[in-house]
């Protein structure tokens, strides 16, 4: 039985010469671990699946890849909610847009999440939903950076637990940037500084 925890991370060294960022998870390896997340949340709802919040627009390509794993159909709603301006840091400041046609008053709510550092878009999120009449919340998040957090939040089905450093790819950007990457990499601002990138 797939575990919901995080997986500790390979060793992935590997260096992209011509950009400047080093592979951290390879896309296998996050394939792989998606397979087993999406087993995990079947197992816990083997009757009525929750209604899925995707938090944009970092989760869209990790919630992709779940959908595909998902034997059951899911409603889905994405939501904007961030902590982040254009930097690489927490603002410590969350803002959630518009819900639109989501209603979750008396059902089981899956915030998907591309990754929890701080933990207050998370708390913030679980927060709004359980006074908005959920019947519970659970979080799926691709990445989780223990080291930076300030709220302590659960996390249901974590993906991998990261160092701190700032990551993009398979999803997540800088400043709008590198979404397209197929591995999650680390971003390194002296060496985009120095090479121009």
């Amino acid at each position: 039985m797939p575990s919901p925890v995080s997986q500790p991370l390979d060793s992935c060294t590997a260096v992209t010469v011509d950009h400047p960022f080093r592979v951290l998870i390879t896309h296998d390896t996050i394939l792989r671990r998606v397979r087993e997340i999406g087993r995990a949340i079947q197992q816990d709802f083997p009757s009525e699946p929750p209604v899925g919040v995707v938090v944009i627009d970092g989760a869209r390509m990790f919630v992709r890849h779940l959908q595909r794993t998902l034997v059951r159909a899911m409603e889905w709603h994405e939501l904007r909610a961030s902590s982040y301006g254009v930097g690489t840091t927490s603002s410590g400041t969350v803002t959630i847009g518009s819900q639109g046609d989501l209603c979750v008053a008396g059902r089981a709510v899956l915030i998907v999440e591309d990754i929890v550092d701080t933990g207050r878009t998370i708390a913030a999120l679980r927060d709004r939903f359980l006074a908005q009449g959920a019947a519970q919340v659970r979080v799926a998040t691709l990445l989780s950076k223990p080291s930076r957090r300030v709220v302590d939040v659960a996390l249901d089905y974590v993906g991998f637990e990261i160092p701190d450093e700032f990551v993009i790819g398979f999803g997540m950007d800088y400043a709008g940037r590198y979404r397209e990457l197929e591995e999650v990499v680390v971003y390194d601002e002296a060496r985009a500084a120095s090479s121009g990138g």
